[in-house]
C-alpha cells in the first residue's frame, strides 16, 4: 500500500514487514504501532512503537526505517542478521501466550510483565525521557537525580555539573601566593613563614 501521510496507512506498510499477530477472538496485535510524531526530533517522520512488554525499547519510538534493526523481519521482502535478540525473545513469548487462548492483549501483557525482574533505579525515568520530545532532553537531564556519575559510576555527568580541576581555577593562576616573592617557586614553609612575620612584627 501506498503510504500518504496517514498513521493508519503507514501501519499497513508496517505490518508487511512486522506481521500481526490474532488470539482465539480474533483480536488483532501490531509488534509496532505506527505513530507520527508532532514534535521532537521524527516530528512529522513515519515511525512506530516498540508494543513488546519485556523489550529493553518497549514504548519507545523508532524511525521506520530502523525498524528492522531493532526486531527481526517477519514478513516478505526485507531480511537483516542484526537485531535485538532479548526483543526478539520477548515478542516469541508474547505471541505464543497471544495466539494460543481468547486473553486479550493487555491481559497477556500483564501476566508478562509480573513474571519480569523489577526494573532497576531510575528505569522510569528512563522511559518517560525517552517518550518525551528530543528538545526536552537537555534540561531533564540537569533536574534528573539519575546521573551515573554522581551515583559514583566512572561516567560523564548527566546533570549539568561541572567537576573544577584541581589548581586549576583562573583565579588560582592570577593570585600570587605572598610566599612566591620575585618569581620564586621553591615549596612553601610555613615554620619560616611564621618566624619571618614575627620578626617583622617584633622590630
Amino acid at each position: 500500500p501506498a503510504y500518504d501521510g496517514s498513521e493508519a496507512t503507514l501501519q499497513e506498510r508496517i505490518s508487511l514487514v512486522f506481521p500481526p499477530t490474532t488470539n482465539a477472538r480474533g483480536e488483532v496485535w501490531h509488534e509496532f504501532v505506527a505513530v507520527i510524531p508532532r514534535e521532537g526530533k521524527y516530528c512529522g517522520q513515519p515511525c512506530a512503537v516498540c508494543n513488546v512488554v519485556g523489550c529493553p525499547m518497549h514504548g519507545r519510538i523508532f524511525h521506520q526505517k530502523n525498524l528492522a534493526t531493532h526486531a527481526r523481519p517477519r514478513g516478505g521482502g526485507v531480511r537483516s542478521s542484526v537485531f535485538s535478540r532479548q526483543h526478539d525473545a520477548t515478542y516469541n513469548a508474547f505471541v505464543a501466550a497471544f495466539s494460543a487462548g481468547e486473553a486479550s492483549a493487555p491481559e497477556v501483557q500483564r501476566q508478562i510483565a509480573e513474571t519480569l525482574p523489577p526494573p532497576p533505579p531510575g528505569a522510569e525515568e528512563g522511559e518517560a525521557r525517552a517518550r518525551r520530545p528530543a528538545s526536552s532532553f537537555g534540561s531533564s537531564r540537569r533536574r534528573s537525580g539519575n546521573c551515573p556519575a554522581c551515583r559514583g559510576k566512572h561516567r560523564a555527568h548527566t546533570c549539568g555539573k561541572r567537576l573544577r580541576r584541581p589548581g586549576g581555577s583562573s583565579s588560582y593562576r592570577r593570585r600570587k601566593p605572598s610566599w612566591m616573592g620575585g618569581g620564586g617557586e621553591e615549596p612553601f614553609d610555613a615554620a619560616a613563614e611564621h618566624r619571618h612575620k614575627r620578626q617583622r612584627h617584633s622590630g
